[in-house]
């Protein structure tokens, strides 16, 4: 003996046009309601609902209901209801994290502007080093590599390396001497 859900679900995976409108037309109201009580939103409610019949009819192959159709239809609105509730409730926090970040990024903001006038005369002071100082200083800072990996590399002693590094760092301060004052003074200035 067949049930009513196995000829629904038959019919349905036929393409039958009147199961799928006798469906909708029985259950769409009390789906909307239902919906209502989870988003608190009926434009929601009502959208989460007509998804769910589009995706019925859409699937209406692969759809095996083994329950009855209304707790299928129900549990269907549910997930779908949930599912929207915590994409809400992410954005929801992401548009609080951001308001919370927004007043440090208009604050870093002269931050990132001081902090690239800094690079670039960094980089300026940099340029003005002597080849074979600009050379050893760039492998210890920018390459990470240790005075006894660039004395071998470069075919010099530790000492020579060493010698170097100081050299570029005493030109280096002497050269940003000014510039880093005057950033020293502002930040007092500005806090």
């Amino acid at each position: 003996m067949t049930n009513t859900v196995d000829i629904q679900n038959e019919q349905l995976k036929k393409g039958s046009h009147s199961t799928y409108k006798e469906l909708f037309t029985r259950w769409y109201e009390p789906l909307c309601n239902y919906a209502f009580s989870i988003v608190r939103d009926m434009d929601e409610a009502e959208d989460i609902v007509q998804k769910m019949f589009c995706k019925l009819w859409d699937n209406r192959e692969n759809i095996n209901i083994r329950t009855s159709v209304k707790s299928y239809l129900y549990r269907a609105v549910h997930t779908d209801c949930i599912s929207r509730v915590q994409r809400v409730k992410t954005r929801a926090e992401q548009n609080q994290h951001y308001s919370n970040v927004m007043p440090q990024v208009v604050n870093n903001t002269s931050e990132r502007v001081k902090h690239k006038e800094l690079e670039s005369s960094i980089s300026n002071a940099i340029g003005q080093l002597p080849p074979q100082c600009k050379k050893v200083f760039e492998m210890s800072r920018m390459q990470h590599l240790s005075y006894s990996e660039i004395a071998q590399e470069l075919g010099i002693s530790n000492n020579t390396v060493e010698n170097h590094i100081s050299k570029a760092l005493k030109l280096l301060r002497a050269n940003l001497k000014d510039f880093l004052m005057a950033l020293l003074l502002l930040n007092i200035l500005l806090n």
